[in-house]
């Protein structure tokens, strides 16, 4: 089935035919009435998304300048892939098809699927354990299919891959290309990205890249091996010469956000192309888990603070995944996404190393309206302060609370360190954490500084 059938009426196609050809023009105007023309046809939930997008393209916000990216500097394939997998299907068809499925089975449905096919990478970087997994390791095929096939049946139409390493997969772009439908994200660390598999994404369409990156040169360098960022550079270089939508992923730790925020590491990366970047505290998992590399909680308020200022003044869309918890209500773990490991283990989240169910044996809604996420669902969001989200490192005696009320195991090694060695630390880290945020919760609370001005985000329908 493509993207329209069976949704929208002969008109509705119509606006969207209509929309396609004034998203191809540079003129402001244009893309003003191409977003009007989306508003028209968006479920009521989600009309706030495409007026706070069409003022802030009047108000000539950088926002503008993404549109133009999108509509210009894409491949056709691109372009027209980005509108009619991700904007039509992930967020229109699929918000509607999402409503209809709970209201006919009960069950609840995620925005988002996260899957990690394979744990193998080609890299070595100090304190992670992917380069130890093996090809016997991968997630079946069939299996990721299957995956991608029920979350379409459930309205899901975005899914996002992650690793290891996705491009240790041979088989990878196959299962993008054998699901048009479908709007793939996939993290990676740009080192296996060949021009051949940059010109079969350029004609795909319907997925975009983001590069993991842990700052300039030297930085990069020094965890993920030499020459990696010229590596990065040069697949970005690659990506914008072929028009396919890129961001970058960056984890921040307590000596790299200023680095990662500065105006000298994100200009010359929105200059290559980057439309977005994903902002995830370093978090105390791994083969190596170290709590002295968490941001402190007085840098957590100014890596929030200097997130807001990119958004606010760059041609691209920054991500803070706990400093936006409040335009969210909190912690979207198991509520809005789940994460699938390579040997189909249902994970809340991809820091959350503990399942129940594992997909090989049940469906995807059936774990994800299992007793161990409706726990977590039951008790979000975790804390009154929506600065602080995470029942891992900001509520910590949730998630221990968590896994021993539901049974919930680790699903790799180490895993358990967060409910037992680890325990001291991160009480005393959310404990600061509480003792910063508290008065700044309370002014954020009272201003409502962005949530006044900010839609809520599209998977809010739940």
């Amino acid at each position: 089935m493509s993207a329209t059938d069976g949704l929208y009426g002969a008109v509705q196609r119509g606006i969207i035919k209509e929309m396609f050809k004034l998203a191809a023009s540079d003129d402001k105007k244009s893309i003003v009435r191409a977003i009007g023309l989306a508003e028209k046809i968006t479920p009521d939930n989600h009309k706030g998304e495409m007026r706070f997008v069409k003022e802030k393209v009047k108000q000539n916000h950088p926002a503008l300048k993404i549109a133009r990216h999108v509509v210009h500097d894409l491949s056709p394939a691109c372009r027209d892939g980005f509108i009619n997998a991700f904007v039509v299907n992930a967020l229109l068809r699929g918000s509607q098809k999402r409503q209809d499925f709970t209201s006919q089975t009960g069950l609840r449905t995620p925005f988002t699927v996260l899957v990690s096919p394979t744990m193998r990478c080609n890299l070595h970087c100090e304190g992670c354990y992917a380069s130890r997994y093996s090809s016997q390791s991968d997630m079946p095929p069939a299996l990721l299919q299957r995956i991608v096939d029920e979350a379409a049946e459930m309205g899901v139409y975005l899914v996002t891959v992650l690793g290891g390493e996705p491009f240790m997969r041979r088989d990878l772009l196959d299962v993008v290309a054998a699901n048009p439908d479908t709007y793939f994200q996939i993290f990676t660390n740009g080192t296996l990205v060949s021009p051949a598999h940059v010109e079969r994404l350029a004609k795909l369409g319907n997925v975009a890249l983001m590069l993991s990156i842990e700052g300039d040169a030297q930085a990069t360098d020094e965890r993920r091996g030499p020459g990696t960022y010229r590596e990065l550079m040069r697949t970005m270089d690659l990506l914008k010469a072929h028009g396919v939508l890129f961001g970058y992923s960056a984890t921040v730790t307590r000596h790299n956000w200023p680095m990662l925020l500065s105006d000298e590491f994100v200009d010359p990366l929105v200059a290559k192309g980057a439309a977005l970047s994903w902002h995830f505290l370093y978090m105390p998992v791994g083969g190596a888990p170290d709590t002295t590399l968490m941001p402190t909680p007085e840098q957590r308020n100014q890596i929030r603070l200097g997130i807001r200022r990119l958004r606010n003044t760059k041609a691209m869309f920054p991500v803070d995944f706990w400093g936006d918890a409040p335009w969210v209500g909190g912690c979207i773990a198991g509520k809005h996404y789940l994460h699938i490991n390579n040997e189909g283990w249902v994970e809340p989240c991809i820091f959350t190393h503990f399942a129940t169910d594992n997909i090989a044996d049940t469906s995807l809604a059936e774990a994800f309206n299992g007793p161990y996420f409706r726990e977590i669902r039951a008790r979000q969001p975790f804390n009154h302060n929506l600065l602080m989200p995470c029942m891992l490192i900001d509520n910590p005696r949730e998630s221990r609370e968590i896994m021993a009320q539901t049974g919930a195991r680790p699903t790799h090694d180490g895993a358990e360190s967060l409910v037992t060695g680890l325990c001291g630390a991160l009480d005393q880290y959310s404990a600061d954490v509480a003792r910063v945020y508290e008065p700044l919760w309370d002014e954020e609370e009272g201003a409502e500084t962005d949530r006044e001005t900010t839609p809520e985000p599209a998977f809010s329908e739940h």
